[in-house]
């Protein structure tokens, strides 16, 4: 059977834990041929980001063209951007109606000159994505007001959805306190709540895009939007605790896609 096609845009990570490095390897732990779009190269590590940059407009442009003549893409996910050029360029295929089932991961890691210019024309795309995945950080940034609580989560997925984009999940496994993960989903007009036990592990690095790119898999296996971040939330669970034990870098290591460590291998 040939298998869905979805699109990853973005950053490379030169880890490897994040950006389309991980979006590539989600894509393919869910049996989804994954293609993919430079928007930028970020000289990085488990520690720091070191140094970004960012690839011309019109290479983006090109790059989208080629795959969007080719490949029958039907599901489509977007991270870091290292200007607002390049994330413009993407916004106009979205805006011609050629990125389907858009996830946006609004990451905001731009270097420090461009990051408004990033902001703005993020604030741009969102019209055009069907899932919109920011953490409250990146929901705070977009919205203009501090995101700091499960109820002013609920409050900026629904300022976020009146803008635009049909689901919005404010992600919150970065609160420092409780015992559950609390994501707050807009979704068909209304807010829901989806829980998780909170892991504390060292090993999450990747896991904001893991998760955008894993709903963008599930849309392209023909889930239901609501379906579809379900699962990608119990697939980065599993992933991070499969990878609570490794060691690769010194700061937060990066998660297991692909449930290595519960493979016996030869």
């Amino acid at each position: 059977m040939t298998p869905p096609v979805a699109l990853t845009i973005g950053g490379s990570d030169s880890s490897g834990g994040s950006g389309i490095q991980a979006d590539l390897r989600t894509f393919a732990a869910m049996r989804v041929y994954g293609a993919s779009v430079l928007s930028s190269v970020f000289a990085i590590n488990t520690r720091d980001s070191h140094d970004a940059y960012a690839l011309p407009a019109n290479v983006v442009s090109g790059q989208l063209t080629a795959v969007l003549d080719d490949l029958p893409v039907v599901a489509v996910k977007t991270g870091a951007f290292a200007s607002g050029e390049a994330c413009a360029a993407v916004t106009a295929k979205a805006r011609a109606g050629l990125l389907p089932n858009l996830v946006v991961d609004p990451v905001l890691t731009a270097p420090a000159g461009s990051r408004m210019a990033v902001t703005a024309a993020l604030e741009r795309l969102l019209p055009h994505a069907l899932v919109v995945t920011p953490n409250r950080e990146e929901a705070s940034a977009l919205l203009g007001w501090q995101v700091a609580t499960t109820a002013d989560m609920a409050g900026a997925a629904g300022q976020l959805a009146s803008n635009g984009p049909k689901h919005v999940v404010i992600t919150g496994g970065d609160f420092v306190t409780g015992d559950e993960a609390v994501d707050a989903v807009w979704v068909e007009g209304a807010v829901r709540f989806l829980h998780a036990p909170r892991l504390t592990h060292r090993n999450t690095y990747g896991s904001g895009a893991t998760f955008a790119a894993a709903i963008a898999a599930r849309l392209a296996l023909g889930d239901a939007p609501l379906d579809a971040i379900t699962r990608a939330k119990s697939f980065v669970s599993r992933a991070i605790t499969d990878a609570a034990d490794w060691q690769i870098g010194a700061g937060h290591g990066p998660i297991d896609h692909f449930g290595w460590s519960s493979l016996s291998l030869m």
